[in-house]
């Protein structure tokens, strides 16, 4: 008898364990990996307490390094919740470690957005993002990698080192070795990919392999070639009027970024050119077709587009990016020559051009007693737009504006003669205006004045 109640009273102190592990997806996806056996269900036992000691933190830190610890575990959530974690344990934990040893063991604050880092024992770099925390960043990475191969006399087995570190970070994908992104991004939730980071991984590898000689590297190169043979959300290939672009996100299968398709295509044709591999000549030379018809729709005439659908544009370049975009189109003209010879200069003479500012007119509303300005500019840019009495401003804007038409709403001020005064600068510091005169007038309803033009 006694035995049996000893026997019941720990089934029923089981019970509570066996019920929090049913009701979170992280727990039972731990369990199950415990259950399959093998080199991750002895690690199992660890993540399981990094797990618990983080929804301690989550509770206990205030914030933003509460929210970025928050955030972890959400990320962590939605991949358990999507049957995704099984196969992602070692990343996916590995973030969740580095994030509890920068907020809840060191008490750290949050860097600001974008900042990058290394933590004892490896080389991999981690980014910085709000609400997400540290995450691995694959094309970081993998550059870093690049950038080491270069080097005459790197120390020895430091390449090794961390390519060994960023394979341990691969999951397998339909069949293809990749590298993920573990955070929500563009739309997409936890664990997406970027054609980008693959190609430039794949050119990576190869090159390592081909130095040491060891194929592991070049069989992981090759491994993910795959990646480029599978639309999205599994690959990054979509098909063009010519032939596939890649996508940067492959969460995102309408927004092209021409950056990223520029220097996928370099890495392709670099790994290529490595290899031998006739599978990746295949794949570069069809996806050439396509960048010759596509990249020069990202030429608006006076400066470049960071993104488009495949019909119709979307947002332009910051500085940085059109600078970026220009350097890949360089490379692009010395390995297959034009239209890119011709995109790369049309680029580089835009960063020497002021933002041309056309159409600035004015309309009176006088039933509504209010201005209307109106200006077209030819590229993005900081503008300051006023309408000014003897040379004093009376209305006032200024802030960031794209290319196109805008138009900027005042109350009426006193009749009277003004000038509608706009200025832009360029995002490399070019300054432009153009001006028109306006007439308040008590006696006429309303007033068009049509532009005259702009002067640098």
């Amino acid at each position: 008898m006694r035995r049996a109640c000893l026997a019941l009273l720990a089934c029923l102190l089981l019970l509570p364990a066996a019920a929090q592990a049913a009701k979170d997806p992280v727990l039972t996806t731990l369990s199950q990996i415990e259950a399959r056996g093998g080199t991750a269900a002895a690690d199992a036992q660890g993540w399981r307490d990094d797990y618990r000691r983080a929804k301690t933190a989550a509770r206990t830190l205030s914030g933003t390094p509460q929210g970025n610890v928050r955030g972890v575990l959400a990320n962590l959530q939605s991949l358990a919740k999507r049957h995704l974690l099984g196969s992602r344990a070692y990343p996916a934990f590995l973030i969740l470690q580095r994030n509890l040893e920068w907020f809840y063991d060191d008490r750290r604050s949050a860097p600001g957005y974008g900042t990058r880092t290394t933590f004892s024992g490896s080389e991999l770099i981690w980014q910085f993002y709000p609400g997400s925390g540290w995450q691995l960043q694959p094309l970081a990475n993998f550059g870093h990698l690049n950038g080491l191969l270069k080097l005459r006399k790197p120390a020895a087995g430091r390449l090794e080192k961390l390519a060994d570190d960023l394979l341990a970070t691969g999951v397998q994908r339909r069949g293809s070795l990749a590298f993920e992104y573990y955070f929500p991004w563009s739309g997409g939730a936890p664990g997406w990919i970027s054609g980008m980071a693959t190609a430039t991984g794949m050119q990576a590898f190869a090159n390592l392999g081909k130095r040491d000689g060891d194929v592991r590297y070049t069989n992981a190169a090759r491994s993910m070639i795959g990646v480029f043979r599978s639309p999205p959300p599994w690959g990054v290939t979509v098909q063009g009027a010519a032939g596939p672009s890649f996508l940067l996100y492959s969460q995102s299968p309408t927004v092209l970024v021409g950056n990223g398709f520029a220097q996928s295509v370099i890495a392709l044709d670099n790994y290529r050119a490595t290899t031998g591999d006739a599978d990746a000549t295949t794949l570069v030379n069809s996806a050439l077709s396509e960048a010759r018809r596509l990249l020069p729709l990202y030429d608006t005439g006076a400066w470049s587009l960071y993104d488009r659908t495949p019909t119709r544009p979307l947002t332009e370049s910051d500085l940085s990016y059109h600078q970026l975009f220009e350097g890949f189109l360089v490379q692009l003209c010395t390995k297959f020559g034009d239209p890119f010879c011709n995109e790369a200069a049309n680029f580089k003479r835009y960063e020497t051009e002021p933002v041309t500012i056309t159409a600035v007119a004015t309309k009176v509303q006088r039933k509504r007693k209010r201005i209307v300005a109106s200006f077209a500019l030819s590229k993005r840019g900081s503008v300051r737009v006023t309408l000014e009495r003897d040379d004093q401003a009376v209305r006032a804007w200024s802030g960031g504006m794209g290319r196109g038409r805008h138009t900027l709403t005042w109350t009426l001020p006193p009749k009277g003669s003004y000038t509608l005064v706009v200025k832009a600068t360029s995002l490399n510091g070019i300054a432009s205006e153009g001006s028109s005169a306006a007439q308040i007038s008590i006696a006429e309803p309303s007033s068009t004045v049509r532009s005259r033009g702009s002067r640098k």
